[in-house]
Order: C-alpha cells, then sequence, then structure tokens
C-alpha cells in the first residue's frame, strides 16, 4: 500500500536534509523506534514497538539508505522488518523530498508498505492504516521540532551542529490510542 504524508521542519531545506539523514538522531523521534546497532554509514539495526491493547508486538529489522540526493534534498530508506514471535514482516520504502515553506521547510513523505503474516490482517483496512500513518508522522513530526529546539538549531543559516541522539520518544506506539486519534480526525473532518 502506499501512504503519503507531509510535515514542516523550522529550518532551512540544506539544514533540514542533513538533519533527517543522520538517522542515530531522527530515528528515536519516531514513536516506539529506536536504532540498535549501526553497521556502516547507510546500514543499521532497529528496533519498533508496537503495542494493541495487552499484545506487545516487536519487530527487530535493519535500514539501509539507499538514495542520499544532497542537490535534489531527498533520500530514500528501504527497512525490512520481522515481528519477534513470528507473526508476520513487513517491508517499508520510504521516499522523502524536501522545498522551502517560508522560513522552514516542508517535507512530503511516500511509503510503500507490504505486510505478511498475521500482522498483514492489520492492513486489510487500508484507509485506517493511512490514518494511523498521518498520526505516526503527525506525532514523529512535533518530537523531530521538539529535538531541534531542544539542540537550539537555527531556523536557517549554516549547516546544523551534529545531533547528540538525546532526544528519545515513547517507547512503544499504541495502536488503540493511534486509532482513536485516527477516528477522532476523520469524525472532526466529516463535522467541518
Amino acid at each position: 500500500m502506499q501512504i503519503q504524508n507531509r510535515f514542516e521542519v523550522p529550518m532551512a531545506p540544506a539544514q533540514a536534509w542533513s538533519f533527517l539523514m543522520n538517522l542515530p538522531s531522527t530515528v528515536p523521534c519516531f514513536p516506539g523506534a529506536e536504532l540498535t546497532d549501526q553497521l556502516d554509514a547507510d546500514n543499521y539495526k532497529g528496533r519498533v514497538m508496537v503495542k494493541l491493547g495487552p499484545v506487545l508486538m516487536i519487530f527487530n529489522g535493519k535500514l539501509h539508505i539507499e538514495d542520499r540526493d544532497p542537490a535534489g534534498q531527498s533520500g530514500r530508506v528501504k527497512a525490512t522488518w520481522s515481528e519477534s514471535k513470528g507473526r508476520g514482516n513487513a517491508i517499508t520504502v520510504t521516499r522523502f523530498s524536501m522545498k522551502p515553506l517560508g522560513q522552514g521547510t516542508e517535507v512530503e513523505v511516500r511509503t510503500d508498505v507490504q505486510l505478511a503474516g498475521q500482522v498483514a490482517q492489520y492492513g486489510r483496512g487500508v484507509g485506517v492504516i493511512s490514518e494511523i500513518s498521518a498520526e505516526l508522522v503527525s506525532q514523529f513530526a512535533e518530537n523531530l521540532r521538539a529535538a531541534i529546539e531542544a539542540r537550539g538549531l537555527a531556523p536557517a543559516g549554516d549547516p546544523p551542529p551534529v545531533p547528540d541522539g538525546s532526544y528519545h520518544a515513547p517507547q512503544e506506539i499504541s495502536g488503540f490510542k493511534l486509532l482513536g486519534r485516527a477516528l477522532l480526525n476523520r469524525l472532526k473532518g466529516r463535522s467541518e
């Protein structure tokens, strides 16, 4: 399934591109995600924890930066994930591009998600998965902005300093909480 999202960051595109390509600093901004090992400049191991009620699913995976385009301020990251108890796996290919927006940058994210096994059952409702994805990207963007502000990175000017990786989002994604927010947003959209 294809999912498309957008968010804004308070820095110039060149700064935003450098910041986002630093996976050790940006991955912890994604709810429930963490890097567990850096194999080289383009390859990492990571983990994502998702809680659905009493069920905690832990996905272990490998992330590979397939494309870095500083001139075009875009990139592509492929990730392969396996659920730790054998309940399925996922492959994601995420492409992002940036363009100036006022004093900041708009980041467009396009993700191709392939689910297999028991976890694929959760992907049957593409509309719901898209809404949950939008909520996750929204939380990621909020955490990213908080990390940028915490590090004192200016909205424009010189390239940012190398982030220290000290920012961490919550340790697990609550699927029910995300679904609740997505449904609330859907209801708000219909009432307007």
